[in-house]
């Protein structure tokens, strides 16, 4: 499903009723009438409550007036509060307002003066419809807007968003000094930036996509690169096996990682590979701790490297590595590697010279972090798997930057360097060179735990293995990996803590399986 900022929603309506012909009376009324049975579907008692509408002067309002008319029709007790005087609706907004003015339904405007009549009122509403600002808000909210929107979050009672809470900007999902805290939101046509991005995802609560009666070749016609990431669209990617595959043919991934004290980060990204459906999986490590890494992994095979005084990988093996992964399907760089400055000369040099696929993570992003010229001059496709931390010093600003326009770092990096970028963390962000962006909804905070990377790491290079292009395979990846997580969590009852990497290991063959047979 596409994802779209308000702009885009804009000019896909303005289009729907310019061009198309579909009035904008239409899709109002539709948006009210999906909004209206999604909330009573939420909240089975909706129509047994006190119901507040509180609308604004545009066409959040208008649909607001639709929902108020409709609650009334069921029989409801609904009433409307206005932030503003009425008369200063215009278009669909007004005749809506019309509309509901002819029926038996109370219509108040809340008084910037403080008439306390209409607040009292409004305080005994058991249920609100929030109906004041649209997706469009872009400046922080004040004045008489503020007062509604405090008095409605602490009323205590549930509420009801109108595509989307007020006061959250819905093409960065930041609040605009204060929002409405919705227990679910309908919002119309498509999903927009806001409703998934931190905080705004906290703010919209269950969120609906309302079919208003938009045209699929509309939508398709805008050339949107933004989409959510589902087990419907990855099973495009995914299909089962044939009978006479084989573990030759079904891909080898090499594995450069592990230093003294992180031989675990090392061993997880190859069970994960074997997990993920990679044929071979082979783990480079230095040779003093092989005899480690052969104990501790069954499956995979080792390769042992030469080694520095610190036992971690010497420049000495780079011709060894380039010989080695030479023919293989995918080769990552990076777990538990050690940032030790000739290690780190190494994976420069592996970074520009390898011909194959490559996932980097964790101290392979350290390493190229300040040399990142190695990205424009490398060989093969890239897919860089950076925390925000890390994202932050490939991007050369602060986390707190990178975690306020998570999609607009990851895209603009992956344009830059012509990498894949997945921007680990709260809903990843999966970002082509080509300007596609994907962004996953699986996963939960028990995923706070060490070694969570290494195992994306290692189902992403199996995927690559497999034959997925970079983009797809992190895509994959990124889903398989979180719903390991969600279910896990879910089958074994368990709250936000607790999950260890390892958990997820047995559950990726069976999530993997959902999306081949979707």
């Amino acid at each position: 499903m596409y994802v779209v900022t308000p702009k885009e929603m804009a000019f896909i309506d303005k289009i729907t009723i310019e061009d198309v012909g579909i009035p904008g009376m239409v899709l109002m009324e539709n948006a009210g009438r999906g909004a209206f049975e999604f909330f009573r579907e939420i909240l089975p008692d909706f129509l047994d409550r006190k119901i507040g509408v509180v609308c604004g002067t545009g066409n959040n309002g208008g649909d607001g007036f639709v929902i108020a008319r409709l609650c009334h029709g069921a029989g409801a007790d609904v009433r409307v509060f206005c932030a503003k005087d009425p008369g200063r609706l215009d278009g669909d907004a007004k005749r809506n307002f019309e509309v509901i003015s002819r029926l038996d339904i109370p219509v108040y405007v809340f008084d910037e003066k403080g008439n306390q009549d209409v607040w009292d009122i409004f305080r005994e509403s058991t249920a609100v419809v929030d109906a004041l600002f649209g997706t469009g808000l872009n400046r922080n909210v004040d004045g008489i807007y503020k007062k509604i929107i405090d008095e409605i979050n602490n009323l205590g009672v549930p509420v009801l968003a109108v595509d989307i809470p007020s006061g959250i900007n819905g093409a960065t999902g930041h609040v605009m000094g204060v929002a409405t805290c919705a227990y679910g939101t309908a919002t119309f046509g498509l999903p927009k930036v806001g409703h998934y991005l931190w905080p705004g995802v906290r703010y919209t609560g269950k969120l609906k996509v309302v079919d208003i009666g938009i045209p699929p070749s509309v939508v398709a016609g805008q050339g949107i690169t933004r989409f959510l990431l589902t087990r419907e669209y990855l099973s495009s990617l995914l299909t089962p096996r044939v009978p006479i595959v084989h573990k030759g043919n079904a891909g080898h991934f090499a594995v450069l990682a592990c230093s003294p004290g992180k031989t675990g980060a090392g061993a997880m990204t190859a069970v994960a590979g074997i997990r993920g459906g990679a044929g071979l999986v082979t783990l480079m490590v230095p040779e003093s701790l092989n005899p480690i890494l052969e104990e501790k992994t069954m499956e995979s095979m080792t390769l042992p490297l030469k080694e520095t005084l610190a036992h971690t990988v010497s420049l000495e093996a780079e011709d060894d590595i380039l010989d080695f992964i030479s023919d293989k399907q995918c080769f990552a760089i990076g777990p538990g590697l050690s940032t030790h400055a000739e290690t780190k000369e190494l994976v420069r040099r592996i970074v520009g010279k390898s011909s194959v696929p490559m996932v980097i993570d964790a101290d392979g992003l350290n390493a190229i972090a300040d040399s990142l010229e190695v990205l424009e001059n490398a060989g093969a496709p890239i897919v860089l798997t950076p925390h925000p931390g890390e994202m932050s010093r490939l991007a050369g600003t602060s986390v707190t930057d990178v975690q306020a326009n998570r999609i607009e770092v990851a895209q603009e990096f992956s344009r830059r360097y012509g990498v894949v970028v997945v921007l680990k963390g709260f809903h990843t962000i999966v970002a082509s060179p080509d300007g596609r962006v994907a962004i996953n909804t699986t996963g939960n905070p028990a995923m706070a735990s060490g070694g969570m990377g290494d195992v994306l790491t290692g189902l992403i290079g199996a995927f690559i293995c497999q034959g997925l292009s970079p983009f797809d395979a992190a895509c994959v990846g990124v889903y398989v990996h979180g719903k390991a997580a969600d279910d896990v969590v879910s089958s074994r009852k368990w709250g936000t803590r607790g999950l260890i990497a390892t958990d997820l290991l047995e559950k990726v063959p069976e999530i993997i399986r959902e999306i081949e047979e979707t």
